[in-house]
């Protein structure tokens, strides 16, 4: 598979922000890769700001769709554009699966009515419950959205629109979701320079029909104030997400989180991009949504019957 240059690009190339739209990839990303990289390279416009030549952007797609199917930003930004386009096209067919049967998902998305993609999401969780919708409709849209994406079927803002219409059906869901809470205390967020948040949210909803009590602090949180929001409200476990745009290593990020972190509080960790050759001490990672609520039964059990009855201390 190759993705063909954008010959409707001004000559001069784009500003960081429709870099941002074009490639799906954050502008501080793009400056970070920059700095530690030294790729991108863009150019300058006669006010000084960054314009990137068509070239570039081309390549950053590449580097988007492979860092999608996990591959890690450092280990593939210094190959050449056409290195990319070949090892993109050597990936399993399971990884950008043919677009034979377009899902229900991809194709209200195509229609330009939002409406429409709004009321198919609503209906789907009123007749399944909000733990099968979360743990198999859910997932498997994110998958058939991924993918139609690196197949180059749906754009960016599509993408963006999809994630902002499941993020607020989940929230306006969780706040009508009245569950007595105990043990444990989560704390949910992301490390810095992490954007993506969507994991974050299915998380939230898997813990609290799990009957936990949860605090979240959306993305890109600094690890000092991850450690004094986990020692000030007592959270026992830190729950973060990576995805697979995360341009850091996880296991080095949990690394520099934990000396923030009081003793003994655990750290859960998951998503696409969360791939650790081996697991420090208290850290776990969650591989599907559906094994949650058996992570969560399998703490309370570890932690005696003072961590399974009654509320979370405040």
């Amino acid at each position: 598979m190759t993705i063909s240059a954008a010959s409707s690009l001004p000559a001069h190339g784009l500003p960081i922000s429709a870099v941002e739209r074009e490639t799906g990839i954050p502008k501080d990303l793009l400056r970070m890769w920059e700095r530690r990289y030294g790729f991108p390279l863009p150019g300058r416009d006669e006010h000084g700001d960054r314009v990137y030549p068509r070239e570039q952007i081309d390549k950053l797609r590449l580097l988007r769709r492979l860092m999608d199917l996990g591959f890690r930003p450092g280990k593939i930004v210094h190959m050449e554009t056409d290195e990319l386009d070949a090892l993109f096209a050597r990936q399993p067919a399971r990884s950008a699966p043919p677009a034979l049967v377009q899902s229900d998902i991809v194709r209200l998305l195509r229609g330009d009515d939002p409406v429409a993609v709004r009321d198919a999401l609503q209906m789907q969780l009123a007749v399944q419950g909000l733990r099968t919708f979360v743990t198999e409709t859910l997932a498997r849209n994110n998958e058939d959205i991924g993918a139609a994406w690196m197949r180059g079927e749906i754009e960016v803002f599509e993408e963006h629109l999809y994630t902002e219409m499941v993020s607020r059906l989940l929230r306006e869901t969780l706040v009508r979701l009245q569950l007595p809470v105990r043990p444990p205390r989560v704390l949910l967020t992301t490390c810095p320079g992490e954007q993506h948040s969507l994991g974050l949210l299915m998380v939230e909803v898997m813990l609290r029909l799990a009957g936990c009590d949860t605090l979240s602090f959306g993305a890109d949180m600094p690890f000092s104030d991850i450690g004094r929001a986990a020692t000030r409200l007592q959270s026992q476990i830190v729950a973060l997400s990576f995805s697979s745009a995360y341009a850091g290593e996880p296991l080095e990020a949990v690394q520099a989180l934990r000396p923030h972190l009081p003793a003994g509080t655990d750290i859960w960790m998951g998503g696409s991009g969360c791939r650790l050759p081996e697991l420090p001490e208290g850290v776990q990672v969650i591989h599907d949504f559906a094994t949650l609520e058996g992570q969560v039964a399998q703490w309370r059990h570890s932690h005696g019957p003072d961590a399974s009855g009654g509320p979370a201390a405040a």
